[in-house]
């Protein structure tokens, strides 16, 4: 198999999953008009997807060591296509939420085996840059979601984009079959080889259990900076959705640029030095942003959010090379699952933080300035929370890799 159809195969799956949960944010209003629903109920558009995705990650890692990890991922594409017809087909919000969590169970089964199969077909010292471009189309899809769905639900209605997500999927599909040898992937593993998750793993294996602490954190800390920036233009400054969407894309235009650069670097440099640095710049843009937001500034919001994509450049795809480097072959496909876990586990602890920090009551101030206030807590506290994964990000440097290398 050529290796680089491998990592394009994954590249197109690792759009669709972060894409499919953001792309309807700009959507839930037109959804909260056709189904008569409210802000907090319309919230488990996005919720019901993440929380599923989230549920089945593991299970789904242990599938892929019994039947095979291309079996699992090809499968996880068929569900998803099939499931992405439901919000098209029946006029239901009950069915809409329906059709997330089995979307959601078919994008569990990607994230649990994309990792794994990326880090079979480079095992060597292109495994980092492998992982760059993998990571720059997931920041992709994490931040082009908001700017195309915003497009296609003003042009095209917000079923347009369960018809684009069941295409993608598809397409994914087919490209998948051709390219994919299972046989190649560890399929059919013997049930006895397959290695157990072990308390031993995180305790004596340093740099494996910090760098998934650390990608928690960072998740968490960063996930919801474009549903603020998002509520923040258009319902405090009055810009547009396709504006928003503009402004938006300047962040993961820098992401995508330089993931694949900074995971060529971590083939040479310490994760430890590059993750660091990268949530320390992200630290200081979302204290840029908390200032900016308070004095309702326009202007700045560009060069702080590219600065912020440059800091995420510098720590995921080192980050992921870090956890997949610090375990041998045989628990890729766990690795990649626990992996995906404290993804999927931050971003939905950083949705569930936004919306409490939201829900604060501040009966002087009127709406905009509601709005606004609740927005700078948000930023300052993701601040926080972001510096504080530095720590662990750093200490792992410093501390033995131990058991299972």
């Amino acid at each position: 198999m050529n290796n680089r159809n491998i990592l394009a195969v994954i590249m197109m799956a690792s759009f669709l999953t972060p894409f499919s949960g953001s792309a309807l944010i700009l959507s839930l209003p037109a959804m909260g008009q056709e189904f008569q629903v409210g802000a907090e109920t319309l919230s488990w558009v996005i919720e019901t997807y993440l929380i599923t995705s989230l549920v089945f990650l593991l299970p789904m890692g242990r599938a892929a060591d019994r039947w095979g990890k291309v079996r699992v991922f090809e499968l996880g594409n068929f569900l998803f296509l099939l499931f992405s017809f439901l919000p098209v087909l029946f006029d239901s919000f009950a069915l809409l939420l329906l059709a997330r969590g089995l979307q959601g169970l078919g994008s569990s089964m990607i994230f649990a085996t994309s990792t794994s199969i990326l880090a079979d077909a480079y095992p060597g010292k292109n495994r980092g840059k492998a992982m760059g471009w993998m990571v720059s189309v997931v920041y992709a899809g994490l931040s082009f979601g908001p700017v195309i769905g915003g497009f296609m639900n003003d042009g095209l209605g917000w079923r347009s984009l369960f018809w684009f997500m069941a295409f993608y999927a598809g397409l994914v599909l087919l490209v998948a079959l051709r390219v994919l040898n299972p046989e190649n992937h560890n399929a059919n593993q013997p049930q006895e080889a397959m290695p157990r998750i072990s308390l031993r793993l995180f305790t004596e294996n340093r740099e494996f259990s910090l760098s998934c602490l650390t990608a928690m954190l960072n998740y968490s800390a960063t996930f919801a900076i474009s549903f603020l920036l998002s509520l923040y233009l258009q319902s405090v400054l009055g810009i547009s959705a396709k504006m928003t969407g503009f402004i938006l894309l300047t962040q993961p235009v820098l992401m995508m640029v330089l993931s694949p650069l900074t995971g060529a670097l971590s083939d040479r440099k310490p994760a430890s030095l590059l993750c660091s640095i990268g949530m320390g710049i992200i630290t200081l843009g979302l204290l840029l942003l908390a200032v900016l937001v308070a004095y309702q500034a326009l202007w700045p919001v560009i060069p702080i959010i590219m600065g912020i994509g440059v800091g995420f450049a510098f720590f995921a795809a080192p980050n992921n090379n870090a956890i997949m480097s610090s375990l041998p072959r045989e628990y890729y496909n766990m690795a990649s699952s626990l992996l995906s876990t404290m993804r999927m586990s931050g971003q939905v602890l950083s949705m569930a933080l936004v919306t409490g920090i939201l829900s604060f009551s501040w009966p002087e101030l009127s709406p905009a300035e509601l709005l606004t206030r609740n927005v700078v807590i948000s930023f300052v506290f993701f601040s926080v929370l972001c510096f504080a994964g530095v720590i662990p990000s750093w200490l792992r440097g410093k501390m033995s890799k131990g058991l299972y290398r």
